[in-house]
């Protein structure tokens, strides 16, 4: 956790604030029942939650320069090659016909529809009707030069016993992603709304006490700190014990396998300091 401070202590121009920051972030990821100013200023041993408070409602720091620093300590202690970025957020049922994305889907021909598994749920295969629309490029995101290199999908799924129940994504993938496959990673987004308690339960992302936005948005930055210093190290944990299962230890077993088939080992022949050995004894 000192590794992680140092990283982004930089981003507070006073040891103070540093200080008021550690202790904050310490204390999301203390085992308290809650998590407001006033048990964060009793775990840190302040006698009042003042200073707390103002870390998150009138310091000077920007929360931005902390989630940049957080985004690149995700990406090198969680990130893979074939990684995906879920994003989710709170949004409102969709109703008439002039919304946004109603209309991306609603012209589309019966044909567009296509009926694909997006995983195994507890009642078998999670099977829905799919359409896939490609989204015009973003010439200052999209290409590289001239030449394109990622394509922005909006996906729709449609439920099969009840058409009208339709939800919608947005994907930014390489060119060669297929329709297929952005139905595969769509059946991954629960893992979001796991990550999403688990930050509320062990972390305190919904236990703020602020009313303006940039105190909400400070707090839940530091919680999400909190929560990606969690889930890194128990990645780390998880290869150190894969590690170890990869490198047995020496075997007491009598067993060895030769070839294709197992057999027993018995003790090799004895020698004569083995029997001088048992005279003695």
């Amino acid at each position: 956790m000192d590794d992680l401070f140092v990283t982004i202590g930089h981003r507070f121009s006073r040891v103070e604030l540093r200080r008021r920051m550690r202790d904050y972030v310490r204390g999301l990821l203390a085992p308290v029942a809650r998590k407001n100013s006033w048990q964060l200023a009793e775990q840190a041993g302040h006698a009042t939650p003042d200073g707390l408070q103002h870390l998150l409602a009138g310091a000077k720091w920007e929360p931005d320069d902390i989630r940049d620093e957080l985004q690149e300590y995700v990406a090198h202690k969680l990130g893979e090659e074939d990684g995906v970025l879920i994003i989710d957020d709170t949004g409102f049922i969709k109703k008439g016909t002039t919304s946004a994305g109603v209309g991306l889907f609603a012209q589309a021909p019966d044909e567009a529809w296509e009926k694909i598994s997006y995983g195994n749920g507890a009642k078998g295969p999670r099977v829905y009707h799919w359409a896939a629309v490609r989204l015009p490029a973003v010439a200052e995101f999209d290409y590289q030069g001239e030449v394109p290199h990622r394509m922005r999908w909006a996906l729709a799924r449609r439920s099969i016993r009840k058409p009208d129940e339709i939800a919608y994504y947005l994907a930014y993938a390489p060119l060669e992603t297929t329709a297929q496959e952005l139905v595969r990673i769509a059946g991954t987004r629960w893992a979001i709304e796991e990550c999403f308690q688990a930050a509320k339960n062990e972390c305190g992302l919904d236990q703020y006490e602020v009313r303006r936005y940039p105190g909400w948005y400070r707090h839940i930055t530091l919680a999400m700190l909190a929560h990606a210093f969690l889930a890194a190290t128990a990645h780390q944990a998880r290869e150190k014990g894969a590690e170890r299962v990869r490198q047995p230890g020496p075997s007491s077993s009598q067993w060895r396998r030769f070839g294709d088939s197992w057999q027993l080992v018995g003790p090799g022949p004895r020698t004569c300091t083995d029997v001088e050995a048992d005279t003695t004894r």
